[in-house]
């Protein structure tokens, strides 16, 4: 329901951003401020983990449809899809920090 939200906002106001990335912002947000329980999303985010190697096979099935890109262009690939991880690995932290709450000692 969440993304089926974030669709129809990124649609209605041609955003330039994806609506999984709106999606996955606003679920942010409702997790954040309690609207929406953990509980409610705990059992499906644990299903999708448990077969996310599932979620791979598509790109190993192109990496062998394109081998030959591969050993043409392979070590710019390599380095786009490190810099791109290191980038995304960034902006988790950043957004944790961010919505991380520390509490005082008393």
């Amino acid at each position: 329901m969440v993304w089926a939200g974030a669709y129809i906002v990124q649609q209605g106001l041609n955003l330039p951003i994806a609506s999984g990335v709106l999606g996955f912002f606003i679920m942010l947000t409702l997790l954040h401020l309690q609207y929406l329980p953990l509980a409610q999303v705990e059992q499906g985010a644990d299903l999708l983990l448990a077969e996310l190697l599932l979620f791979f096979i598509p790109p190993v099935v192109g990496i062998i449809q394109y081998q030959d890109l591969l050993m043409h262009s392979g070590w710019r690939i390599l380095i786009v899809i490190t810099i791109s991880t290191l980038l995304v690995m960034m902006c988790t932290v950043w957004t944790v920090r961010l919505f991380l709450v520390e509490e005082e000692p008393a």
